[in-house]
């Protein structure tokens, strides 16, 4: 009677012997995944993105025509990436509403960065030279995007292949076609000291009686260190 009482006790140590091993494998195995998962998470530093919603209405153009009032946005890159510069640099959500046929074209919109660095983003300082017709967006500018814009009524007419997003420009692409590319639209922006108040400007450059209200933007910087 005592063996059999000592062989079940022996039975139940060996399993309790076991359970525990599992449980400390399960264990280690948990605590693992934790730590590589906080190995590989992002660097928050190295990255700053948001958005804002304006809606705004743009003030028409004067007439006879003339410089109209801006409409200017503002997005502030906190102290904490002081030191670092703009590595690659995309434009979010840029939209806008117009209220007839052709007010889009009229608009132009430049990015200003902390330093004073300014380009046009979208048309330039030239009257005849809009974009769109009567409402843009949501537009995201990635100039590493394969896809590029094809501003006319007939996307038939566009002959290059990677002019895929038409009107009203609502996806992403890159900044071909898009700004005054003397100025190297959002790529020049690369190596700007990330820290500080960035503006986004909007203002009507044409016609009178075509108007629209400035929805909104956003801001999407991924860091990089200064070259030495």
């Amino acid at each position: 009677m005592t063996m059999k009482l000592t062989e079940a006790g022996h039975r139940r140590i060996a399993v309790i012997a076991i359970l525990s091993l599992a449980l400390c494998t399960a264990l280690a195995m948990t605590l693992g995944s934790s730590a590589e998962a906080k190995k590989k998470k992002p660097k928050t530093a190295n990255f700053f993105s948001q958005s804002v919603a304006v809606n705004a209405a743009i003030p028409d153009v004067p007439a006879p025509l003339a410089p109209s009032t801006p409409v200017r946005s503002a997005i502030t890159v906190p102290k904490k990436f002081k030191g670092k510069v703009v590595g690659d640099l995309n434009l979010l959500g840029i939209q806008t509403t117009g209220n007839a046929a052709g007010a889009a074209a009229d608009l132009r919109f430049k990015l200003t960065a902390p330093n004073g660095r300014t380009v046009y983003v979208i048309g330039s300082n030239n009257p005849n030279q809009g974009l769109g017709d009567q409402s843009i967006g949501p537009l995201t500018i990635d100039a590493d995007s394969r896809i590029s814009v094809c501003d006319l009524a007939n996307p038939a007419n566009c002959q290059d292949p990677a002019q895929q997003l038409n009107r009203p420009f609502a996806g992403t692409a890159n900044q071909q076609g898009l700004g005054t590319q003397s100025t190297g639209g959002v790529t020049s922006m690369n190596g700007v000291p990330m820290r500080g108040t960035w503006t986004f400007t909007v203002f009507d450059q044409h016609d009178v009686g075509q108007t629209s209200i400035f929805n909104g933007w956003g801001l999407q910087i991924t860091a990089a260190k200064p070259v030495t």
